[in-house]
C-alpha cells in the first residue's frame, strides 16, 4: 500500500451560497441540495444522493456560479455540528450544494470511487475541524489528508466486500424501519392524524407538560476531548441509534461536565436533536443516569402524570410536530431550532390512559425492535472492524464469509 495525499486522487470541491429568492422550487434542471439532505439520503438510501428539497435551473446555476458536483462525487458537511455526525454519500446524478457542504471528485485513473468513498467513510472528519465556536473544514487541510492506495484491482475487491458487508446491516436498518412505522401506524389508528386532529383532542405545548420545578434545556457547549473514564456525553449521532449504549458513546472531563448539572440525565427523559438532525427523537434509560448531553441535544424532563413517554415520543415524529420543526428552523451555518421553539411544539393530549393502552400495544413488538436493534449494533461493530482490517492490508477475501456466518 502506498501512502498519498487527497489532492493527489481526487480534486476537493466547495458548494456555492444559495440566496432564498431561488429556494422552495421542487423541479428544475439540477437539484440544489443542503446538508440536510445529506442526512435524509444516508438514512434513506445509505451510500448515494441523488434528489434535495429544493431544484433549480441551468440557467440559475450560471447565475450563482455554482459548480456542479458530477456523479461518484463523495459529499458532506464541512461546517457545524452536522461534521460529527459523520454523514457521507456519493453523488448519483449531476448535483449543486450549498456551501455548508464540501465534495471530493476522484480522479478515476488513480483511485476507485467507491473505495475512496469507502476509505473517507471509515474517518472522523470532526478530527480536522478547527476549533473555532463553529467548527469547520479547511480545503487546504482536506486536501493533505493521507489515503492508503493499494493497486486498483484491490481497492476493487476491498470495496466490493465493504459494499456487501455494508449492505447487510442495511437490510436490519430497514427493517427496523418498518417497525418504526407500524408504531406510527397504531398511533394514527388509535388517535387519528395530529395535523387534522378529528377526534378533538386538546392540544398543549411541549413546555406545558415538562415536570415541576423543571425545565427543558441544552447540554455541554464545549465538551473537550475525549477522556476515556470520562462523563458520558449523548450527542445527535447517538440519538439516531435503535439504544443508546453509555459504554459507546463519547466521554468527557468531569471537570467540565460538573458546570453542566442542569442537563444531567435522570434516565427517564425524552431527547430530541436541536442542531443538524433536528427533531430526531429518543429515550433515555435507566442505563443513562448521569450522563449529560451536548449542546446539539434538548433534554425534555416529563410531567408523567400528564403524559405518557412513548406516546410523547411518536407524536415528537408525527409530521405535525417535524412541520412545526422544519418551519420554524432558524439556518445558518446548519438547521437549529432554540429551546423558545420546543417549548411552543404543538402537542396532542388524549386522556392519559388512552396513551397508556398505545404504549402497552407497543409492548407486543418491543421484543422484536430490540432484537433487531441489537442486531445492528452487532452489524455497527463488525462494520467498524472490517473497515479497519481493509485500510490496514488485513482485509482477506474470506473475511466477509467469516464475519457472516
Amino acid at each position: 500500500m502506498t501512502l498519498v495525499t487527497l489532492s493527489e486522487v481526487a480534486e476537493v470541491l466547495s458548494g456555492a451560497g444559495f440566496p432564498t429568492e431561488y429556494q422552495g422550487h421542487s423541479d428544475g434542471d439540477v437539484p440544489f441540495a443542503k446538508v440536510g439532505d445529506i442526512s435524509k439520503a444516508k438514512r434513506r438510501e445509505g451510500v448515494t444522493i441523488s434528489s434535495a428539497d429544493h431544484y433549480v435551473s441551468f440557467e440559475v446555476c450560471k447565475k450563482l456560479n455554482a459548480k456542479i458536483f458530477p456523479a461518484e462525487t463523495i459529499v458532506f458537511a464541512k461546517i457545524g455540528e452536522a461534521i460529527r455526525n459523520g454523514n457521507k454519500v456519493m453523488v448519483a446524478r449531476p448535483m449543486i450544494f450549498d456551501n455548508n457542504v464540501m465534495g471530493l471528485v476522484p480522479r478515476k485513473d488513480k483511485i476507485f470511487p467507491r473505495y475512496l468513498y469507502r476509505y473517507v467513510d471509515s474517518l472522523d472528519f470532526f478530527s480536522l475541524a478547527n476549533s473555532t465556536t463553529v467548527p469547520s473544514i479547511r480545503k487546504t487541510d482536506m486536501e493533505a489528508l493521507q489515503v492508503w492506495l493499494p493497486p486498483l484491482q484491490e481497492q476493487k475487491r476491498i470495496a466490493g466486500i465493504l459494499d456487501q458487508a455494508d449492505e447487510l446491516r442495511r437490510k436490519r436498518q430497514r427493517a427496523l424501519d418498518r417497525l418504526n412505522q407500524l408504531g406510527q401506524a397504531i398511533f394514527i389508528e388509535m388517535f387519528g392524524d395530529p395535523t387534522n386532529n378529528p377526534k378533538g383532542w386538546s392540544v398543549a405545548q411541549l413546555g406545558e407538560i415538562v415536570s415541576a420545578g423543571d425545565r427543558i434545556n441544552y447540554g455541554v457547549v464545549q465538551p473537550g476531548d475525549e477522556v476515556e473514564s470520562g462523563v458520558p456525553l449523548i450527542r445527535v449521532g447517538d440519538l439516531l441509534k435503535p439504544f443508546i449504549d453509555p459504554s459507546h458513546v463519547k466521554h468527557i472531563d468531569p471537570a467540565i461536565e460538573r458546570n453542566y448539572g442542569r442537563s444531567r440525565l435522570i434516565g427517564d427523559e425524552i431527547l430530541i436533536g436541536c442542531v443538524g438532525s433536528i427533531g430526531t427523537v429518543a429515550l433515555a434509560h435507566a442505563g443513562l443516569k448521569g450522563a449529560n448531553i451536548a449542546r446539539a441535544v434538548a433534554r425534555v424532563p416529563l410531567d408523567h402524570s400528564k403524559v405518557d413517554r412513548r406516546f410523547l415520543t411518536a407524536m415528537i415524529r408525527s409530521p405535525l410536530v417535524q412541520r412545526y420543526f422544519t418551519a420554524e428552523t432558524r439556518v445558518v451555518a446548519q438547521p437549529t431550532l432554540n429551546i423558545g421553539l420546543i417549548v411552543a411544539a404543538p402537542i396532542l393530549l388524549p386522556p392519559l390512559d388512552l396513551q397508556r393502552a398505545f404504549s402497552q400495544k407497543l409492548d407486543a413488538i418491543e421484543p422484536i425492535w430490540t432484537a433487531l436493534g441489537s442486531g445492528i449494533i452487532a452489524c455497527d461493530k463488525l462494520f467498524a472492524s472490517l473497515q479497519h482490517r481493509a485500510f490496514h492490508g488485513e482485509l482477506s477475501s474470506s473475511s466477509l464469509k467469516e464475519a457472516t456466518a
